[in-house]
């Protein structure tokens, strides 16, 4: 099932996790617009595109959570889905506190 029609704003500093994360959703039919930095991805983000976003919560600069902050700062209403290999439970508060559902 191809979905070129939905975006996935995939952000994380790894550059590995990047690159195998967008090979996976691409390969399941899903335009992918990858970042490395969260400065990038703010300076480049196109918010006329639908789909959603895939942040690192875990990043330098801005981290995952702060990321979501700006955009919502900026008035973009763009769902997030965050995606960690460090989580713990302080973290998921700010993420609740911040919107998150689960």
């Amino acid at each position: 099932m191809m979905n070129k029609m939905f975006t996935i704003f995939l952000v994380d500093d790894e550059p590995a996790v990047v690159k195998a994360m967008s090979r996976l959703l691409r390969t399941r039919g899903y335009s992918v617009c990858a970042y490395t930095s969260s400065r990038e991805f703010l300076a480049q983000h196109d918010p006329a595109i639908p789909g959603c976003a895939l942040f690192d919560v875990s990043m330098p600069d801005l981290d995952g959570l702060e990321l979501q902050q700006a955009m919502t700062g900026d008035g973009i209403g763009r769902p997030v889905i965050f995606m960690t290999g460090k989580g713990d439970v302080p973290t998921s508060v700010r993420a609740m506190k911040a919107g998150a559902i689960d």
